[in-house]
């Protein structure tokens, strides 16, 4: 996980998040220096009240760029998202216009922490407001509420099924993780033998620094467990705070034309602070690939579909973040850190040897 993440909450402080069946506490807050929301102002439909530390922080880029990029599954029940913390509401304003955000930002600033602290979200010591999420129904109650670790930016899936719920879709009994909805194929990327008992599946970012951490892991859990996992990598680029990650991802499909994607893949993660052009296009050489084509190709953005069919399978997958991780085509929904991933790779392995 990210270290500064990790290092923002060093001993959290016990919180009392309200709980589903709790009336929602109403209240009005800044938007802009001549705009206020309420909570009323909605009322007869559903709301996602997402509480953030800060703006510009690590958590703050990632848990934003993740909602703005899934806004339209939220659009789709006719939901409205509204981000909450205790920064002033200048600091929204340019958080929001340099990050492209397409709902509003709620300046919980004066009296600092107040909405926080009522949703019992606040973190007092530090004076910010934990990472939490709160479905509101259109009466005004609380359906589903989570406060999320430090060192993990806050998902939507559970949001999404709560509000499916809302509207009175209702999941079949057993599919309560998301499943994997394209099948791993011909024509995905892929590092192990199709007969291996176990195919673990990335949607990942080459931007992201969480998937740079993961990517490590990953490589170790390859190491260790060999021939009985297959390994496929899917893009799925945060471009909204990532600004060169899908350029990133059409130059790994660009390499993967000229059959070195892996290479590029490792190279990319390797080498994550130098993302631009220029850079991809020097990676391109000392990898040996054709650059005249490679050029070609990135200046065509001939592989942007590519791109975007796995943009497109992981939200029908229900992915929402980076990396998201499928085991067995089965939804991984915990850390990527080598002592929760690897054993979890070994449960599917002992798993599929109990079903033969």
């Amino acid at each position: 996980m990210n270290t500064d993440a990790q290092n923002q909450h060093p001993v959290a402080e016990p919180l009392s998040a309200l709980i589903p069946g709790t009336p929602a506490p109403d209240f009005t807050l800044q938007r802009a220096p001549d705009e206020t929301i309420s909570l009323h102002d909605f009322r007869g439909q559903p709301v996602v009240l997402a509480f953030y530390p800060a703006d510009w922080s690590p958590i703050g880029n990632e848990q934003m760029a993740l909602y703005n990029e899934m806004l339209p599954e939220f659009f789709r029940l006719k939901a409205e998202l509204i981000g909450i913390s205790v920064d002033g509401v200048w600091c929204h304003l340019a958080f929001s216009r340099d990050r492209s955000l397409r709902f509003p930002l709620l300046s919980d600033f004066e009296p600092k922490g107040a909405v926080s602290h009522a949703y019992g979200v606040y973190y007092g010591r530090e004076g910010t407001s934990a990472q939490a999420l709160f479905v509101i129904d259109a009466e005004g109650i609380i359906r589903w509420s989570h406060v999320f670790p430090a060192a993990i930016t806050a998902g939507v899936e559970d949001v999404l099924t709560a509000l499916e719920g809302l509207q009175g879709i209702h999941k079949p009994v057993g599919s309560e993780m998301p499943m994997l909805t394209l099948p791993v194929s011909e024509r995905d990327h892929v590092r192990g033998p199709a007969t291996a008992s176990v195919t673990l599946v990335e949607y990942g970012d080459f931007e992201c620094p969480y998937c740079a951490a993961a990517y490590p892991v990953v490589k170790e859990i390859q190491r260790q467990i060999g021939s009985r996992l297959r390994f496929a990598f899917r893009h799925f680029p945060l471009t909204s705070t990532h600004p060169h990650a899908r350029h990133a991802a059409e130059c790994a499909e660009a390499a993967a034309a000229q059959g070195k994607f892996w290479e590029m893949h490792d190279y990319l993660y390797e080498h994550q602070d130098k993302l631009d052009d220029a850079h991809l296009a020097e990676y391109a050489a000392l990898l040996g690939l054709d650059t005249e084509r490679f050029n070609w190709d990135m200046a065509k953005h001939v592989f942007a579909n590519r791109v975007n069919e796995d943009v497109a399978s992981g939200r029908h997958s229900r992915v929402a973040g980076t990396p998201t991780f499928f085991i067995n085509g089965v939804h991984h929904d915990d850390t990527y850190t080598m002592d929760v991933l690897l054993p979890a790779v070994r449960r599917a392995y002992a798993l599929s040897q109990t079903d033969r």
